[in-house]
């Protein structure tokens, strides 16, 4: 999965009263979302417990167990940032991102049902905007994951109704349409993910396998198969792009074709 797990929005200030004591505890959070961008997660992490012992205010303290969330994420600290985003969805039940965020923790922790049942919480909040996206995303990555294909290809072809130029989604359901054997649906999908990511290695080398996939059995048994010209075109793409996972269909299929 290409998709940063540790992406996060920043949010300062818009919550901060101006008393003296609220500018020290503004500060103090924003130091935290400083460390936070720099990836200094300990001293981030620190900042936000520092915030959430003095601040009364509710969007303060659900923010600052997001963040600090974020930063025990960025520790490897899976089932500690979960908690904190408990924490912040029992201040704000309805906030969707709050869901997304939980889910990709769990997604880190291996946990993929308490994973999938976030995103679905998601989508009962939001099945249009940005937050439903990421949702739509995640459950079809979590269903190929588990070798549920047709699972898989529901959630994106979901998230592809919304944005139609995702290439990461079209990537992830030609793999799911290659293990149901649909090699041309396969490739009809990394044809789309190349044209919206010109440069995606991985999509080159799929689309190549899917090709091979193509030629029927008794075409390929037994016989030296030293260049394919169509499929060999992608593959060599893939190398030239950096996929050294392809050498070895290269070395049976396109030797001749260098």
């Amino acid at each position: 999965m290409k998709r940063c797990l540790l992406t996060f929005v920043i949010i300062t200030s818009f919550f901060f009263e101006t008393s003296q004591a609220q500018t020290n505890l503004k500060e103090t959070f924003q130091k935290g979302v400083k460390y936070l961008r720099a990836k200094s997660f300990v001293k981030a992490e620190q900042q936000f417990n520092a915030v959430l012992k003095i601040a009364q205010r509710k969007p303060v303290i659900k923010m600052s167990y997001i963040y600090k969330g974020f930063a025990l994420n960025g520790q490897g600290k899976y089932l500690d940032a979960i908690s904190n985003f408990d924490k912040a969805i029992e201040i704000d039940p309805d906030d969707a991102a709050s869901y997304t965020d939980r889910g990709k923790s769990y997604i880190y922790a291996k946990k993929l049902e308490q994973a999938k049942a976030n995103f679905k919480k998601v989508l009962t909040i939001d099945s249009t905007g940005k937050q439903a996206e990421a949702a739509y995303f995640y459950l079809g990555w979590i269903y190929l994951k588990q070798f549920k294909n047709k699972e898989a290809i529901e959630y994106l072809d979901r998230l592809l109704a919304l944005v139609p130029t995702d290439a990461e989604a079209y990537f992830n359901r030609g793999i799911a349409k290659g293990n149901l054997f649909d090699f041309k649906g396969a490739i009809k999908d990394y044809d789309k993910a190349i044209r919206y990511k010109p440069d995606y290695r991985e999509a080159y080398a799929n689309r190549g396998v899917a090709k091979i996939n193509l030629i029927p059995t008794k075409d390929k048994l037994g016989k030296k198969i030293d260049c394919l010209p169509d499929p060999c075109a992608d593959l060599l793409k893939a190398q030239k792009l950096g996929d050294q996972s392809v050498n070895d269909m290269i070395f049976l299929y396109c030797k001749k074709c260098k």
